[in-house]
């Protein structure tokens, strides 16, 4: 199953909450939002302008545009990083990556970047086994959902698409790049060939 959040005002600001059976416990906001971030949890952003930030939780409000997710449980030191829409790391048919957090340790959470070259797909039809919250950054594309009947929904800059654990889907470029910065809540690995992007993806 999948969600999404129209950016330019087509939809209202909106949060998608995980799931009774998921793993881990999580709050995505689409928009601008105040979130309460609790003490032991911590707060993802990422907005338009390409700068990232993770800020501990201390019981009180705090700011976000574009994306925000609240990990529950989960409290790293303090990061910011303002991105640059390059990438170092293969992925798949084309495609390259670039860690802006990288996960602390093997399993912690990560905040990536995928580009997409023109004309490209990101792969091969796939699920993964946690949750993407996906931020688009910059230029248009598509995500592409489902098995049969497949769900295409066109990707804009200020988009937020949110892809439940096992949701097959793919993204796919026409005459534009696409650039997404996705959020997993879960990662493997931290290593060049053997990365947050690859690993926990399964071709179906």
């Amino acid at each position: 199953m999948f969600e999404i959040h129209k950016s330019c005002g087509r939809f209202d600001n909106k949060v998608f909450r995980s799931k009774p059976f998921d793993l881990y416990t999580y709050t995505c906001y689409a928009g601008e939002h105040n979130p309460i971030v609790e003490n032991g949890d911590s707060l993802w952003t990422i907005n338009a302008r390409g700068e990232a930030k993770v800020t501990r939780g201390t019981g009180n409000r705090e700011y976000t545009s574009g994306m925000g997710v609240v990990m529950r449980g989960y409290q790293c030191d303090e990061k910011t990083s303002s991105i640059q829409t390059y990438s170092n790391l293969p992925y798949v048919n084309g495609c390259s990556t670039h860690q802006i957090f990288p996960p602390v340790r093997a399993g912690d959470p990560t905040l990536q970047l995928l580009y997409l070259p023109p004309h490209t797909a990101e792969q091969a039809h796939h699920i993964h086994s946690t949750v993407r919250c996906v931020y688009v950054l910059e230029g248009e594309g598509y995500s592409v959902q489902g098995m049969k009947d497949d769900v295409e929904v066109k990707l804009e800059a200020g988009d937020v698409i949110v892809l439940d654990k096992m949701t097959p889907h793919h993204f796919r470029t026409e005459g534009s790049h696409l650039v997404v910065v996705p959020f997993h809540v879960y990662s493997s690995t931290v290593l060049e060939h053997s990365h947050p992007m690859k690993d926990g993806t399964h071709i179906i």
